[in-house]
């Protein structure tokens, strides 16, 4: 039994890294006047086309088409009071699945943990490369395809923790300042 969205999610990735296909998030309707889901569907990393860009409109970079028209669905419907059933179930896809030595790369079943991620951090924050910190983990475990992540994902984290740490760190010096010149200067009274 589904109890909630998170549930749902975690369940439909991992019957598709089974499988060998990438899920997302699509549709969701909600209870009138309310922010309570109603339906909720996931589908296929490769349900529907890319939109078409306007004939006037340049881009610098062309990315590759990924979507293929794929018809995998799983929905969902969520009474008032909360429970999830089945709604739909469609399983018919119209390209090949992942390898079983690539599901690893399948961007719905690519998560750091939380001990490797806390690994990652203490290592980085010894001076140890965010690369060499990856093939330890991935020599730990057995091998890249059972860590559950890329060196992209690792590099991503380290980057975003030390953006976070910058901007906290500036907002609180800036703020820090303003405190101390209100103190000393009589025009900020």
């Amino acid at each position: 039994m589904i109890h909630n969205e998170k549930e749902a999610y975690e369940v439909y990735c991992a019957y598709a890294h089974h499988i060998g296909f990438s899920v997302r998030k699509e549709h969701d309707t909600f209870w009138p006047n309310s922010r309570n889901l109603k339906m909720k569907d996931f589908v296929c990393g490769k349900t529907g086309f890319k939109k078409e860009l306007n004939v006037a409109q340049t881009v610098k970079y062309k990315r590759i088409g990924t979507r293929s028209g794929c018809l995998t669905i799983i929905g969902y419907a969520i009474d008032v009071k909360g429970d999830w059933t089945f709604k739909k179930f469609i399983e018919s896809h119209k390209h090949s699945l992942a390898n079983p030595g690539d599901k690893h790369l399948l961007l719905s079943s690519r998560k750091i943990s939380e001990f490797n991620a806390n690994v990652l951090r203490s290592m980085t924050q010894l001076g140890i490369r965010p690369r060499d910190v990856f093939n330890f983990l991935a020599t730990k475990v057995g091998g890249v395809e059972n860590l559950k992540c890329t060196k992209i994902d690792v590099f991503n984290l380290i980057q975003r923790e030390k953006r976070y740490k910058i901007e906290n760190d500036d907002a609180n010096a800036l703020l820090q300042l303003f405190i101390e010149r209100c103190a000393d200067d009589s025009m900020f009274e």
